[in-house]
Parts: structure tokens; C-alpha cells; sequence
């Protein structure tokens, strides 16, 4: 007979790895301990997920459409192309990597440890490299915005991301807002004076 699935089960698995991901990471969490921390057997965790990384992709597209909705309205509130811009690299590569105790890194460390070959479960690339995509053309002057259309710049500003979330977690913070200033001079020109 199959299991039937309860009502706030998964509610309750995805907010126990939600904690035990910040916390530990991705790596050194179990799915028994997920289990543990939900108040069920690992067998009936199986009921609802297939794997430690269906979990967490449950969790990460939700959290990650949180902050970027958070940073498309600070972009949006900012005046200047300037500003606009480095908005969306201090949100990207700041302001995001930090957040709950770093989580975004768990996401690294599931692909990093995952089977070769695997492919990715979801489309979560094409649709953050897309959002950056809107937030550049929006941000940019006309007569710049060919260097965001074809999507190839919003994909290196997120291959970044992944370095500055795996440097934020090891505590190497290097200056960002400098890193910011400088990827915004490259795109629009050098600013007047600082």
C-alpha cells in the first residue's frame, strides 16, 4: 500500500534542512538528520523526497526569488545607471552570498559533490541569468545595452557569484564595493572622480 503523504510534512522537512543547510552546510547534513529534526523516519522523508538535493532545490529556488525580488526593488529605487548597476553586484555578490548564514553555498556544495555527468534538476541558471539579464538592460543607458543582450554578461556576473558565496563562507571577503565600482567604470566608463 502507498504511503500517504500528510498534511505540513513537507512543510516540516523543508524547514528543518532549511536550518540544519545554514547551519552545517549541505555536506555534513544527513538526510537522517533532517528526518530527525522534521520528527520522522528517514523512510517516510523518502515519501516526499527523493534525494538531499531535491530538498533543497524545494528551498533554494523560493529563497534565492526572495532576494532577487529584494534587490530588483532596491535596483529599481536607485536613480542613476551608477547606481543601478552597482546595486545589482552588491546584491549579487554581497548582499545574497551572505545572507542566512551563507546559504547559497549549499547549493555549490550539492553540485560540487554531485555525480558527474548528473545534469542540473531545474532550469534555476537560465532563470537567474535571465533576471540579471532585465535588471542590466533596464539599468543600462541605450547606447550600451548590447553589451547585456545576448545574456553572456549575466552569466559571468553569476559564475562569479559562486566564487564570492564560496569566499564569503571561508571568510575571505575581499572588497566587494570596489569590485562593484570597478565592473560598473568597465560597462559605463570610467566615473568622474571618486
Amino acid at each position: 500500500m502507498p504511503q500517504v503523504k500528510k498534511q505540513g510534512m513537507r512543510e516540516a522537512i523543508v524547514e528543518a534542512a532549511f536550518h540544519l543547510f545554514s547551519q552545517k552546510g549541505y555536506t555534513t547534513t544527513t538526510m537522517a538528520e533532517i528526518a530527525r529534526a522534521a520528527n520522522m523516519t528517514v523512510a517516510n522523508l523518502y515519501v516526499y523526497f527523493d534525494s538531499k538535493l531535491m530538498i533543497l532545490y524545494e528551498i533554494y529556488r523560493p529563497w534565492l526569488g526572495g532576494q532577487l525580488d529584494t534587490l530588483r526593488q532596491a535596483v529599481r529605487r536607485s536613480r542613476s545607471p551608477r547606481s543601478k548597476l552597482k546595486r545589482i553586484f552588491m546584491g549579487i555578490w554581497d548582499d545574497i552570498p551572505r545572507a542566512e548564514h551563507s546559504f547559497a553555498n549549499a547549493l555549490i556544495e550539492a553540485l560540487a559533490s554531485a555525480p558527474q555527468n548528473m545534469g542540473k534538476p531545474t532550469d534555476l541558471l537560465a532563470t537567474v541569468e535571465s533576471f540579471l539579464t532585465e535588471m542590466i538592460l533596464e539599468s543600462l543607458p541605450p547606447e550600451r545595452q548590447a553589451l547585456a543582450r545576448d545574456g553572456l554578461l549575466a552569466h559571468v556576473i553569476w559564475m562569479a557569484f559562486d566564487g564570492f558565496v564560496i569566499n564569503q563562507r571561508i571568510g575571505d571577503v575581499r572588497n566587494i564595493s570596489a569590485v562593484a565600482d570597478l565592473m560598473t567604470d568597465l560597462l559605463l566608463g570610467e566615473a568622474p572622480a571618486r
